[in-house]
Formats: C-alpha cells, structure tokens, sequence
C-alpha cells in the first residue's frame, strides 16, 4: 500500500513543478527584459549628456562651426554612446539654442528606438514601459540634457 501511495505523490510533485515553472519563467524573462529596457534608458540618457557637452565644445574647424556644426557633433557624441546597446536600433539627436556668439543654454534631445528580444514578454515590458496597451515590440526612449554655453567655443 505505501509505495501505491509514494508513486501517487511522486506523480503530483511532477504536475506541481510544471504548473509552478511556467509562470516563474515568464517572471524570470519579464525582470530581464525590464533590465535591459532600463540600462538601454540610462545608456540614451548618458548620450544626451555627451551629445550636449560634444555641441557647446565642438569647435575644431571650419566645418564644425554654429548650429549644423554642433548637430553633426551631437549625432557622432550619441551614436557613439549608444554602440554599446546592440538593441537600440535608431538614434536621433537635436541640438537646440547652439550659436557662435550667445550665451543662452544648448539642449540635446535623444530619441533612440529599442528593441524588446526577450521571447513571450518583451512585447508586454514594451508596451508598460510605454504605457500603452499595443504590443509592439519597440520602446523610443527621448532623453533630454541642457547645458549653459558659456559664450566660448574651445578647440580641440
């Protein structure tokens, strides 16, 4: 009789473990997914503080001179920062209030396009980290940094 029973508990500990298994995986890929959506939003903002220092001090030539100067070097600063996460797939940058001559502060914007990989649930972590309802498997992060121009271009 007891070894009836011990294979009847044997039986059920299996179905216990493939009914707990399946939502703590799904909770396991949800957390790393969420990881990586926020190192990828720290990484854009970083490029957004690099992007606004590389416009107020880039200076170097003729070539990088006012605001399509300070944009071009803004672009190379954030592409260069956002190398490092492969799922960030598009990055845009726009500098503001860069001039030769003013003091006014200079912003960068950085809008930068993630790609949620993490199979089941990165859609879902896309989608709350949006706050919409669409399961698109895009998040575009938008990261913006001021500076203060201190009315001098430096050179290199």
């Amino acid at each position: 009789m007891s070894v009836m029973n011990e294979r009847g508990s044997r039986g059920a500990v299996y179905v216990e473990f493939i009914i707990v298994i399946i939502p703590m995986l799904v909770l396991f890929w949800g957390m790393m997914q969420l990881n990586g959506l926020l190192l990828a939003d720290l990484v854009v903002q970083h490029a957004a503080v690099n992007a606004v220092r590389a416009a107020i001090v880039c200076d170097s030539d003729e070539h990088t001179h006012g605001q399509a100067g300070a944009e071009e070097c803004a672009e190379q600063a954030a592409e260069a920062t956002t190398k490092s996460v492969q799922s960030i797939k598009a990055v845009t940058v726009s500098v503001a209030g860069a001039s030769e001559t003013g003091n006014a502060p200079v912003t960068a914007t950085v809008v930068a396009d993630y790609s949620c990989q993490v199979p089941l649930v990165g859609g879902l972590a896309c989608a709350l980290f949006r706050g919409e309802l669409t399961t698109t498997a895009i998040a575009t992060l938008h990261r913006q940094a001021t500076l203060p121009n201190q009315g001098h271009y430096y050179k290199f």
